[in-house]
């Protein structure tokens, strides 16, 4: 903490959630400091110079620049030290802060149905009546992250997702700009529903279909409208297990593979064609994936499993 506090902090975009990323600068303090060992480091090359033979002084003198070019390569030194983005996570749950502890390792979890009605369905279940995905609301009602929104439609927004870092700032960036941008590949949108009830892929039936079909279409439409970025450059999937219990769907660019290993992501492309052969698919299948040692569900599962043997 000693650390951050020798920093400013200036806000450069928050989410609906409990996430906000800023950008931190040297405190005046911390400026001074570099500048004092700066200065001193320079001084004492000098004197060290000085005190050699007269010829060695005098080739010396060549490699240390005069006092006012000194200052001026300073001052071009200090104002590109020490600034960096800052992800800040306030108030942070515990599946949040374990996600940024020093990793214990992962484990590759068999998740059948049995499991998934004992332990993971309970587990969802508590996580969304805790209210820590509230935040929800104020994305889907586009009181958060308006410049982010790509698309406002009755079921659903589709939005930049904040992962994407390198994308042009949209507060202050013109939308045209956008077009083409360098940035497109690492392109990274997200998909949310507005209504509540769908928390995992588990939870796609049938009667679901028409709704990602119209996500997908409308998300690729949208991307290719504002960035320039053709439908076969672009992939769309599903996480389970996902980052938060409302269900929502990725867009990222080929190039792009942050997120969509094989132990996590279902593209929705194959979601919708199983869920068309069998309305209950996602009920009665095994889903493998990958959870971090020492996680809140992993723990859980765990002592189920010990129970079971």
């Amino acid at each position: 903490s000693s650390f951050l506090q020798q920093y400013n902090y200036c806000l450069k975009s928050e989410s609906g959630a409990e996430y906000s990323y800023h950008e931190a600068f040297p405190t005046r303090n911390l400026l001074n400091k570099v500048i004092n060992v700066e200065v001193n480091n320079h001084n004492n090359n000098r004197m060290e110079s000085q005190s050699t033979t007269s010829k060695i002084h005098d080739e010396n003198e060549n490699k240390f620049p005069k006092e006012d070019s000194f200052i001026s390569q300073l001052h071009s030194t200090i104002s590109k030290f020490g600034a960096f983005d800052v992800e800040l996570i306030s108030p942070a749950t515990p599946y949040q802060i374990s996600r940024a502890m020093p990793s214990l390792g992962h484990t590759l979890i068999q998740e059948t149905p049995s499991l998934y009605k004992n332990v993971v369905q309970p587990f969802i279940q508590n996580v969304i009546d805790s209210g820590s995905i509230s935040w929800i609301q104020n994305l889907i009602e586009v009181k958060k992250e308006k410049e982010r929104l790509l698309v406002n439609h009755e079921e659903f927004i589709i939005n930049i997702d904040t992962k994407w870092r390198s994308h042009p700032p949209p507060l202050t960036t013109p939308r045209e700009e956008w077009l083409n941008h360098p940035s497109t590949v690492d392109l990274y949108c997200l998909g949310i529903v507005k209504a509540s009830g769908i928390a995992t892929l588990r939870d796609l039936r049938q009667k679901h279909v028409p709704l990602l079909k119209s996500m997908a279409e409308e998300g690729l439409s949208a991307i290719k409208r504002v960035y320039g970025v053709d439908n076969d450059q672009v992939r769309i999937f599903i996480h389970y297990q996902p980052q938060f219990y409302h269900f929502h769907i990725h867009f990222t660019r080929l190039e792009n593979e942050v997120g969509c290993s094989v132990e996590r992501g279902h593209l929705v492309s194959d979601v919708i064609q199983n869920l068309e052969m069998d309305d209950e698919y996602y009920c009665k299948r095994i889903i493998s994936y990958k959870l971090l040692k020492g996680s809140p569900l992993e723990n859980l599962i765990q002592v189920y499993s010990d129970n079971e043997v």
